[in-house]
Parts: structure tokens; C-alpha cells; sequence
């Protein structure tokens, strides 16, 4: 009995399709319409960072900021010295006001050259 063998044979190297790390046509035209509200989403979370009503939404929003600013935390260690955590909140807390406050500058700014262009 014959068996008809299906795909390409042992040994022979793929051909067609993308090329490896490319990204395919509708991810690169959603990427491309999402990328259109970056500036407005900065904005939300940098006006929810300075004047939302829940703490925790403050503290959320701070966050989405810095991971965007400097990347996700890495993993926390175990440290066997001790450092003063108020201190280091309070530093991270203003490093994120500062963040929303460049970050509604930039939206405003982007807003006023909208409003010109129109």
C-alpha cells in the first residue's frame, strides 16, 4: 500500500511564509490604530495619577506609568539590610507625580498643536 507523504521531506529546510521576528498584517495594523491613543491613554493616567477620587486607582495608574517609563520592577530579593521603606515610597511616589506632570504637559501640548492644525 502506497502512503502519500504529506509536507515537506526530512531534511529539507522550510521555505515560505515570515521571515522569523516579523510581525503578521492585522498585529501590525492593530499595533498601528492603537498606537494612535498612546498619547490620550499618557494622558488618562497621568489626570487619574494626580486627581482620581480612590487611592487605589492613584497607585494604579502611577504604576502603568512607571512600567511604561522605566520597564516592569524586576523581582524583588531578600536584602539583609535594612532600608527606610517610607523613604523609598515617598521617592517613587514623586518620581511618579513628576512622570504625570511631564505626561499632561506632553497631552496638552499635543492638544494645542491638534486644535492649530484644524
Amino acid at each position: 500500500m502506497d502512503q502519500k507523504v504529506r509536507g515537506r521531506p526530512k531534511g529539507y529546510p522550510k521555505s515560505g511564509g515570515r521571515k522569523p521576528g516579523s510581525v503578521n498584517k492585522v498585529t501590525a495594523e492593530v499595533r498601528e490604530l492603537a498606537g494612535q491613543y498612546g498619547p490620550m491613554a499618557l494622558a488618562e493616567l497621568a489626570r487619574l495619577a494626580e486627581h482620581a477620587e480612590s487611592e487605589q486607582a492613584r497607585v494604579s495608574a502611577c504604576k502603568e506609568i512607571l512600567d511604561r517609563a522605566y520597564g516592569k520592577s524586576a523581582q524583588s530579593i531578600d536584602r539583609t539590610d535594612k532600608v527606610d521603606t517610607a523613604e523609598v515610597e515617598v521617592s517613587n511616589l514623586e518620581v511618579a507625580r513628576r512622570i504625570a506632570y511631564l505626561l499632561t504637559e506632553a497631552a496638552q501640548e499635543i492638544e494645542a498643536k491638534s486644535e492649530i492644525g484644524h
